[in-house]
C-alpha cells in the first residue's frame, strides 16, 4: 500500500480499503490456526496418503484428500523476486503427479526436511505414520495483515475527530459595553439649572 495512493483516496473510501486488509488477516490467522492431519497408510504394498484440513468457508465442511500410490515425499522452493527462498513438503506418486501438503511456501528448510525424511521413511518401511502441521507461519503473516491497517485505520478516525473539533464554530459572548444617552442627560440637566439662574 503506498502513501500517494492512500492519499487519494476519500476518508470512507480509506477505511473500507483497510477493513478489507483486515478482515483478510483474520482469515490468515483463523485458518492457520486449524492444524492439518496426514496419514500414511500401506495396504497389499500400496501406500495411500490422507490429508484432512479444517474449512473456514461456508459451509465450513472438512476437506479431505485421498491420495493413492505415494511414491515419496519431497521438498520444493520457490525463489521471490528479492532473492528469498520458501519452501513447502508435497507428496508425489508414481504417475508424477504431485499434491501439495501446505498451499503455500514458508521459510524453515529444516522443519520441512524433516518431515519429508519421516514420511519417506515410512513408505520405505511400509509403515502407518500420522503427523500434525502446525501452520505458524500463516498465523503471524496474518496477524501482521491485521495489525498494520487497524494502525492505519486508528490514526485516520483519530485525524478525523480531531480536525472536525477544530472546524467546530466557537459560540462567544459579547462583553461590549451598552450605549446609553447618560453624557447627553447630564448636559440637559445643566442647561435647565442654567437657565433656572438666569431668570
Amino acid at each position: 500500500m503506498k502513501t500517494n495512493t492512500l492519499k487519494k483516496i476519500p476518508k470512507a473510501g480509506l477505511i473500507l480499503y483497510l477493513s478489507f486488509f483486515i478482515l483478510a488477516g483474520l482469515y490468515f490467522t483463523v485458518n492457520g490456526s486449524l492444524p492439518i492431519e496426514i496419514k500414511i497408510s500401506n495396504s497389499n504394498n500400496v501406500t495411500t496418503a490422507q490429508i484432512h484440513r479444517k474449512s473456514v468457508i461456508p459451509p465450513f465442511k472438512d476437506i479431505n484428500i485421498n491420495m493413492p500410490n505415494v511414491k515419496l515425499a519431497v521438498v520444493t522452493s520457490s525463489r521471490s523476486s528479492k532473492g528469498g527462498t520458501t519452501y513447502r513438503v508435497e507428496l508425489e506418486a508414481y504417475n508424477g503427479q504431485r499434491f501439495p501438503i501446505t498451499y503455500y511456501y514458508s521459510s524453515g528448510y529444516s522443519s520441512k526436511a524433516k518431515l519429508q525424511d519421516k514420511i519417506n521413511l515410512a513408505i520405505q518401511n511400509k509403515s502407518d505414520f500420522s503427523y500434525t502441521v502446525r501452520q505458524t507461519f500463516m498465523i503471524i503473516f496474518g496477524l501482521i495483515f491485521m495489525l498494520i491497517p487497524s494502525i492505519m485505520m486508528y490514526v485516520t478516525i483519530k485525524k478525523g475527530s480531531a480536525t472536525s473539533t477544530l472546524k467546530r464554530p466557537k459560540t462567544t459572548t459579547s462583553t461590549q459595553p451598552i450605549p446609553t444617552n447618560k453624557p447627553e442627560i447630564e448636559e440637559e440637566k445643566y442647561k435647565n439649572i442654567n437657565d433656572s439662574i438666569i431668570r
